[in-house]
């Protein structure tokens, strides 16, 4: 098996796509292979509105940024076809390794989302070696789609918690469906309190939930929490938290201890300097 053969089958080319040339530049930094792959000539293609077998109208040079081979960035390369529909025109083809209007192949998006779940967006730029505008474009894009499919009509118990996210109380208040084991994040803000809770019944609303079916917020004690809770989800009972009733306990408790020394005085303190032996 030679080169060209082990780099198709590794691209997962299917006819009428197959790999023309290939070309490893080691002059540059950071070092990169270029893979030229091309349509069989006479190929038909499948027109996008129809999916009726057309000729080829035009070709267009089209590039993707794929998965580093070894350490080598790589890039694709095609000739990309418009179709002569006869019922619906001149349409350009979508390729299977590339989704339309992107710069970088499925399987290095793939790659890029599976690190942004674990790591900063900046960080994952860095190691891909691409810009976080670029990095920002794909996540928007997957993000957006996976929200447009976002079922909610189940959710009944919202787990709600506000963390900083920067110096200066900014804030961002985190949504959890209570009933998921896995990725129970449903929704994030800026902002915490009542804003909030209003933003978060919208987004409910929008996708598939209502505001009236929950029956549980699980939220700390903040009465901007439970003001939001008590006129966006009507129905819902407020269960505290424990984290946050035993941290309100403790503060108290040490409160009545720090009282109690300066009412007293340290028992140390009240025996006096100690005495130098004579």
């Amino acid at each position: 098996m030679d080169g060209t053969q082990i780099l198709t089958l590794g691209l997962g080319l299917e006819a009428p796509w197959i790999l023309k040339n290939q070309y490893l530049d080691t002059a540059v930094s950071p070092h990169r292979l270029d893979l030229y792959v091309e349509a069989e000539r006479g190929s038909l293609y499948p027109c996008p509105e129809c999916g009726k077998a057309c000729q080829a109208h035009d070709f267009a040079d089209k590039t993707w940024r794929h998965l580093n081979f070894f350490q080598h960035h790589c890039y694709l390369h095609a000739r990309v076809p418009r179709t002569k529909c006869p019922d619906h025109g001149v349409k350009r083809i979508e390729v299977p390794w590339a989704r339309p209007g992107s710069d970088f192949t499925l399987l290095f998006e793939q790659a890029a989302m599976s690190l942004v779940k674990e790591m900063p967006v900046l960080a994952v730029s860095r190691q891909l070696e691409i810009s976080d505008k670029r990095l920002w474009r794909i996540v928007h894009h997957y993000v957006g789609r996976m929200l447009g499919e976002l079922d909610l009509s189940k959710v009944v118990t919202v787990g709600v918690d506000e963390t900083a996210s920067r110096r200066g109380h900014r804030y961002v208040t985190v949504f959890l469906d209570m009933q998921r084991k896995r990725e129970p994040v449903i929704f994030a803000v800026p902002g915490c309190g009542k804003d909030a809770i209003q933003a978060f019944s919208a987004f409910l609303a929008a996708h598939g939930g209502d505001p009236n079916n929950v029956v549980e917020v699980v939220c700390d004690m903040s009465p901007a929490f439970l003001s939001g809770v008590t006129e966006h989800l009507p129905k819902a009972e407020v269960t505290v938290d424990w984290f946050h009733i035993v941290q309100t306990f403790t503060k108290r408790l040490d409160e009545v201890r720090k009282k109690e020394r300066r009412e007293q005085g340290h028992p140390v303190a009240a025996l006096g300097p100690a005495e130098e032996p004579g």
